[in-house]
């Protein structure tokens, strides 16, 4: 006597008419990747990166520091020194100095010919070694050295194991 209940609610779960709710596939949403500054590249300054072959003596120059001026800066030439990684193909690229409760912070951001945007935001120190340390848009720190002259400003920065790039930038007016 005791399954004459269950096999009742059986039963009536059996006759009764499908739900009329059908839930959405669930699709994958694309990833988002947030924007680490405002800083707009002039897609007008477009730069390839070159090999260190090219230009060698001036990726091994001595970079001797000095004061850097606040402002925007755009990219006017890379080069690609040793085994860095770096980029491939035409990219435009900005760089904002600014000065906040004591440090200088770099807001970068790149575009390349195909619309791929990237951006990040790192603490810049040159005491006691220079160093960019990445508070947005990549993890970490890296080493490098620098020379700002004027509205020249060019950084030889750490890239991957066995390489570095060498970045001129000049200030807008």
């Amino acid at each position: 006597m005791r399954f004459v209940p269950l096999l009742a609610a059986a039963a009536l779960v059996a006759c009764s008419p499908p739900s009329t709710q059908t839930e959405a596939p669930s699709t994958p949403e694309a990833p988002q990747i947030a924007a680490c500054n405002e800083v707009q590249p002039d897609a007008a300054k477009l730069v390839s990166v070159q090999d260190e072959a090219v230009t060698a003596a001036a990726a091994l120059a001595d970079l001797s520091g000095g004061r850097i001026a606040p402002g925007l800066y755009d990219l006017t030439s890379a080069i690609r020194i040793g085994g860095a990684t770096g980029w491939s193909g035409q990219r435009a690229v900005s760089l904002d100095v600014t000065e906040a409760n004591g440090a200088v912070v770099f807001n970068w951001a790149g575009a390349a010919t195909g619309g791929e945007r990237d951006t990040w935001t790192a603490n810049f120190t040159d005491t006691p070694d220079v160093r960019l340390t990445y508070t947005c848009g990549r993890i970490g720190d890296v080493g490098g050295d620098f020379t700002a002259e004027g509205n020249e400003l060019t950084l030889r920065l750490t890239d991957g194991a066995n390489g570095a790039l060498l970045l001129a930038l000049q200030r807008r007016s």
